[in-house]
Parts: C-alpha cells; structure tokens; sequence
C-alpha cells in the first residue's frame, strides 16, 4: 500500500457524509449519556471505543462504495460535484483498496472483542452495523443499486450508532437515544436522497438502478422531506413519554420540524434542478445541485447539534 497517492485517503474518509451519520450520531450518544447516567456515571473509555468502531465501519462501507461503483464513477463529472475517484484517476488500486478494508475490519474485530468483555451485547450492534454497511456497498450485494434502498437503510444507520456508543457508555439500551437518533437519521437521508438525484445522470450511465434512475420524474427530495416532517410529528408523543417532559419534547420536535422544512425547501430546489436537466440541455447541473445538497446535509449536522443542546441544558435535564 506504499504506491497510494496521499490524496486518497481524504476521499475514503469523505467527511461529507462522515459527519452528518456517524460523527452527528456519536454528538447524540453523548448528550443521551450524560442524560441517562451523569458524566460521571458513564464510561468514557468504552464510549470512544465504539465510537471509533463505529467511524471504522462506516469508513470501510465507503472503501467498498467505491470498489462497487467504480465502473459508474468513469462518467460523473467529479470536476462538478467535488468529488474526486482515487480508483478513476488511478491514485490507488482496487487491490489496495482491499487491503486497506482488511485492516480495518481487524481493528474493527479487535476492538469489538474488547468491548465485548465489557458490554455482552456488543457483537450483536457491530454485526448489524457490518450488515448495513456491506449491503448497501458491497459488489456482491449491492443493495445501493436499487431504488428506494437509500430512504429505509440510511436512517437506521445513524440509529445503530447512536444506540451503540450509548450502550457501551452506560449498558443501557436507552429507547431516548433510539428516537432521537431516528429523528436525526431521517434528517441526514434527506441529503443522501438528493445525492441520488444529483447522480442520477451518471447512475443511470453505469447501469446502476436507484431510484431516481427507475423514477426521473417524481420529486423525491422534496418527498423525502415531507417524511422526514410527518415522521418528526408522530414521534411526538412517543418522545413525551420517555422523557416525560411534554416541553422539552415538544422543543426537540419543533426545532426538528424547522430545520426539516428547511431541508425540503432546499431539496425542492434540487428536485426543480433535475426536471430541468431532465427536458433540457443543462451542463452545470451536477454542479448546481452539489451546492444545495451540501447546504442539506450543513442543515442536518446543525440539527445534531441543536438537539444535543437541547436535550444537555434545557430544563434541568443535567
């Protein structure tokens, strides 16, 4: 692996979508932590253990991403998007793009022992989480290559982490840390919908069947944020009764359903980009829409933080 161009590997980590799953996943964990037991009642080691278990796996996920899509990515404009391909452009080589996952799933394996000594459950979260991670990615799987798979997979993503760093802080399956992370999940897909929308061109190039590939003309980020608004109101009442504080659960779904109103603004923004693109000649829409879907996912990371906040200072939850 000593023949890896360097400016591969900050295209693995791709902090794009790193930050507003995982990273925003682990920022809930902590508030629900301290929540649930007090900053001295939790045990950070195991926190940052599987937090940096759960970075692992999702890093390895892009790894195979990339090694599954390698074909499809010859025909994005990544000059458009920002994105470069170390596998395209020839910075690394699939071989090493193997081996690399090899060594992560040994950490992830090795740390995952650990854990297990300390939280007996944990082999049970690590495997869900390497179930996900490799169905959405893997070749022999594919299950991004399919429609709709990115609107039920991507918000349990988030949910698995967030349940995990909290479980191995403090042993608890906190049903707090399930909701919250649910509301966030939804609020991060909203972003990768519209990857799909943006990529659409490219996808549909490659072979690859998502969903706006199968369905062009429907306008899935802006639908994908009306259920990520219908689903902010209906976890309402279930949020009420495990905090059993209605204000501060109406306060986390409120701010959940403003920034969810802003995110589908943005999407129907890029919804609008792609029926453009769809009926005409529009050589900057890869570009255009880029823009908006990183506006979508600085909205959901802003979210993270915001319900963090909340659920830390408001009220006397401390």
């Amino acid at each position: 692996m000593d023949s890896i161009d360097p400016r591969t590997f900050p295209r693995i980590l791709r902090i794009e979508g790193l930050i507003p799953f995982t990273l925003c996943a682990i920022l809930l964990g902590f508030a629900v932590t301290i929540r649930e037991t007090g900053f001295a009642g939790a045990d950070w080691t195991l926190f940052g253990i599987a937090g940096v278990t759960a970075l692992l796996i999702h890093i390895d996920g892009h790894i195979w991403n990339d090694i599954m899509d390698l074909e499809i990515d010859r025909h994005e404009k990544s000059g458009e998007t920002g994105r470069d391909r170390p596998l395209v452009f020839g910075w690394a080589t699939v071989d090493e793009y193997r081996k690399m996952s090899a060594v992560i799933v040994i950490l992830v394996v090795i740390l995952g022992a650990y854990l297990t000594t300390q939280r007996v459950f944990t082999p049970v979260l690590i495997v869900l989480g390497l179930c996900f991670a490799y169905g959405y990615n893997h070749p022999r799987i594919a299950l991004a290559h399919h429609p709709f798979t990115e609107w039920y997979i991507f918000p349990w993503l988030v949910v698995g982490v967030t349940v995990t760093v909290v479980y191995a802080a403090t042993g608890i399956f906190s049903p707090l840390a399930f909701v919250l992370s649910l509301l966030h999940g939804l609020m991060a897909t909203c972003f990768v919908v519209s990857m799909m929308r943006r990529d659409a061109r490219s996808d549909r190039m490659g072979g690859k069947c998502t969903t706006s590939v199968r369905y062009p003309k429907l306008p899935h980020s802006t639908m994908y944020g009306i259920v990520t608004l219908l689903g902010s109101v209906l976890i309402l009442f279930p949020l009420a009764g495990i905090i059993r504080r209605t204000e501060i659960a109406y306060t986390l779904v409120l701010t959940t359903v403003i920034l969810a109103g802003i995110t589908t603004g943005i999407g129907s923004g890029i919804d609008q980009l792609s029926t453009r693109f769809l009926y005409s000649n529009f050589p900057d829409f890869e570009r255009d829409a880029n823009r908006l879907m990183v506006q979508q996912a600085g909205v959901s990371v802003i979210h993270a933080v915001a319900i963090s906040i909340i659920v830390l200072l408001v009220g006397g939850m401390v």
